[in-house]
């Protein structure tokens, strides 16, 4: 079965986290072995206990473990079940250690804190990993641990050993809890990512908000489709390097990004330097017709500026603009691995044809007359447009003729 991006970008993750826990123990061991010897030799003194040969041979062995398992990941191929190995032996090795360590204090009823403070310590040393099945096994080795320890070196059954388990029970839960909410946001975060490009922050939100399923399927719903493409690039790029160039469309298409999600457009995709962008996709709203014109309006003006900043001349850039409105299927469309939000159909088709008469016609912008019948009466001087009708077309692969519209910026 195929994984999701998502889910490959969280077993690359894995890998990464398992090499930071190996290095994390390697290097945690390396100092209490370095510790432990030189308090053996009598060179310093850090524990009440004076460590033992037998706390040096533990150190040793520990630490050749930590190396094996450092040795393991950076150099071996990544196997997803090597975590629960490593998380195993890590509880093994604590428990070895209080055990037979002459060192750890056991009296007074001090071996139940330890226990529960050392099951804690490995269990929140795993969640390093990041991982939901993981985390369950450490949190049920964490709990056998603790019992085994505080029941296997207690002296008597200590009155409060119920709460303690309890309150294991707890800290162990609101990790595994933790664990789930840092997945869930890496992936909510790498889907909100992939999804601001084409979508202006607040559909995102509202995407979430009606917990709409990014997953293949479609359905027939009217929309507004603005297409533009700028006039004479290719002359405007062979007279040019492909770095002037890259770095104009990068500017160019920011600006008339910024001026689509200002208006709640739906970035459909970019074509070099043509832009298709939906209007009442995934969202319809009343106004989509009109927000649509605006857009295209801002777009001009923008691109204005943009000629006067770059001191183009005789050379500025124009762009044509068509728009209209009809029924057509929005969805996701693609396999299960690669998805595209994205409209198609015949009226596409038909605002693409309006788009390139606006050079016929040298006009910046086209309408079709389902969008102005939309937009009729809702507009007025202070939008900084007017329309007026201009010709009655049939266009490419269609056999009735349409009216359609300029929209002329003031």
């Amino acid at each position: 079965m195929k994984q999701s991006l998502v889910e490959e970008i969280l077993i690359a993750r894995e890998m990464k986290n398992e090499k930071t826990v190996a290095l994390v123990r390697f290097v945690l061991f390396s100092v209490t072995s370095i510790m432990d010897f030189l308090s053996y030799l009598g060179w310093i003194n850090y524990t009440i206990v004076t460590p033992s040969f037998i706390t040096v041979a533990l150190d040793f062995v520990f630490l050749l473990f930590a190396s094996l398992v450092l040795f393991i990941v950076n150099f071996l191929p990544y196997q997803p079940y090597l975590k629960f190995f490593t998380i195993t032996l890590d509880y093994f090795i604590i428990g070895l250690m209080i055990f037979l360590d002459p060192t750890i204090q056991k009296g007074n009823g001090l071996i139940y804190f330890i226990a529960m403070t050392s099951a804690i310590f490995v269990y929140q040393f795993n969640q390093l990993r990041h991982s939901k099945t993981g985390t369950i096994y450490g949190a049920f080795l964490a709990f056998v641990y603790f019992v085994v320890i505080s029941f296997g070196l207690g002296e008597e059954y200590p009155f409060d050993i119920l709460p303690m388990m309890i309150g294991l029970a707890m800290i162990l839960g609101v990790g595994y809890v933790t664990t789930v909410s840092n997945i869930e946001m890496v992936k909510e975060a790498n889907t909100k990512q992939m999804m601001e490009r084409f979508l202006p922050s607040q559909l995102v939100s509202e995407f979430y908000k009606n917990k709409v399923q990014l997953e293949p399927g479609g359905e027939n719903k009217e929309v507004t489709i603005l297409f533009s493409d700028i006039r004479s690039f290719t002359k405007f790029s062979e007279q040019r390097t492909a770095e002037e160039v890259v770095l104009f469309l990068n500017e160019y298409l920011s600006r008339m990004t910024d001026v689509i999600f200002k208006f709640n457009g739906t970035i459909d995709k970019f074509i070099g330097d043509a832009i298709m962008t939906v209007f009442g996709a995934p969202f319809k709203n009343e106004d989509d017709a009109l927000r649509a014109v605006k857009t295209a309006v801002e777009m001009i003006r923008e691109l204005t500026k943009l000629n006067q900043k770059m001191d183009l001349g005789s050379d500025e850039l124009k762009v044509g603009i068509g728009i209209h409105t009809g029924e057509a299927i929005v969805g996701n469309i693609g396999s299960d691995r690669r998805l595209d939000y994205t409209v198609i159909g015949d009226n596409v088709n038909l605002a693409s044809r309006i788009e390139g008469l606006t050079k016929h016609y040298g006009c910046s912008i086209l309408i079709s007359d389902t969008t102005y019948l939309q937009i009729e009466g809702k507009y007025g001087d202070s939008d900084g447009f007017v329309v007026r009708e201009i010709d009655r077309v049939v266009v490419k692969g269609k056999s009735k003729a349409i009216k359609i519209f300029e929209v002329v910026v003031l």
